[in-house]
């Protein structure tokens, strides 16, 4: 599929152009930025029920643009889909985002879906103008924050990094030879999970045992800075660090307690010694994190250990029958 927008610009199908993907991506949704082994690797791990297809504009035969429809699988709904679509800023404000975004609109009609949601970053004002002027309207936000780790002080932690006895914090590094750990960990995740907030209208689909053990493996998975804490040998609590698209940056994965063993402490002491290990590592400065603006015990929490706030993420939905219906 090809679609000329100008004598010299054109739409087609991606065709393998991940390294222009994390390009493009990586400039107009910063807070998230991730390698072209990354978004293979999602690409490959995603299950055949959520349906994905994505596009590029090429200028002068140089990608410029991209965009796609998506059905993340932990939300999954066979009526509902999620677009992004990203420009490059030298081409910004020149119909290109428009002009995906009807290629995007086309390819989903014959699914009729129920409604079309997209992120965007609140200071991004022509983004936000984008969506609003196509019918979409914001259901929640998301706050990213980020952690100099040359201001951090553990020591003005200390009495938080102890933790109950009989509560064992440890890393997946450790517990690789233990044959049950990837169980136990999707056990937990299954609990932890129904208790992270979601945008408004949507809910949370399984994910079976091989799917979600399919993305413990990504490649920017960090066993040693994977913290688990154990009550009587069995992991209670989480919270881990990944790799990030710059060198000097890890990013917070999951940070969760069983409900049993909450307001123990247990997840402050594990993110101080998820912390204090980012610290030592060469190269290291910052830990970036994100939240729902709802979910204030783990926002004090980040608050507290001198996490600063970045402009939100603001999550936008809209009715088909409305923005399918624009041609602004």
């Amino acid at each position: 599929m090809t679609t000329t927008t100008t004598t010299n610009t054109n739409i087609r199908l991606f065709d393998d152009d991940y390294e222009a993907l994390a390009r493009i991506h990586n400039q107009v949704y910063t807070d998230f930025a991730q390698s072209a082994d990354e978004f293979r690797f999602e690409d490959q791990q995603k299950p055949e029920r959520c349906r994905q297809q994505r596009w590029v504009t090429e200028r002068n035969g140089r990608i410029v643009a991209y965009g796609d429809y998506h059905q993340p699988a932990s939300m999954f709904d066979p009526n509902k889909f999620t677009i992004e679509i990203g420009v490059e800023p030298s081409a910004l404000l020149q119909g290109i985002g428009s002009a995906l975004y009807r290629t995007i609109v086309d390819a989903l009609r014959p699914f009729e879906p129920s409604t079309i949601s997209a992120w965007c970053r609140d200071d991004m004002a022509c983004f936000v103008r984008f969506l609003t002027n196509r019918g979409f309207s914001e259901t929640t936000r998301m706050w990213v924050s980020i952690l100099d780790l040359a201001t951090f002080e553990p020591s003005r932690f200390a009495q938080y990094a102890q933790v109950d006895d009989g509560i064992e914090l440890t890393t997946r590094a450790e517990l690789a030879s233990r044959q049950d750990l990837y169980q136990k960990m999707y056990d937990l995740w299954c609990e932890v999970r129904e208790d992270i907030p979601l945008p408004p209208g949507e809910k949370r689909s399984d994910l079976s045992f091989e799917e979600w053990k399919s993305w413990e493996d990504h490649p920017s998975t960090l066993p040693e800075g994977y913290f688990i804490a154990l009550a009587g040998g069995e992991p209670v609590g989480v919270s881990s660090l990944w790799r990030a698209d710059a060198p000097d940056l890890l990013r917070t994965g999951l940070t969760g307690v069983r409900r049993a063993y909450r307001r123990r402490g247990i997840a402050f002491a594990l993110k101080l010694r998820a912390l204090e290990w980012a610290r030592r590592q060469p190269g290291i400065a910052r830990v970036i994190t994100d939240n729902a603006s709802t979910n204030r015990p783990m926002l004090a929490i980040n608050e507290a250990l001198g996490f600063a706030r970045q402009p939100a993420w603001v999550h936008y939905s809209g009715q088909w029958t409305v923005v399918s219906a624009s041609d602004v």
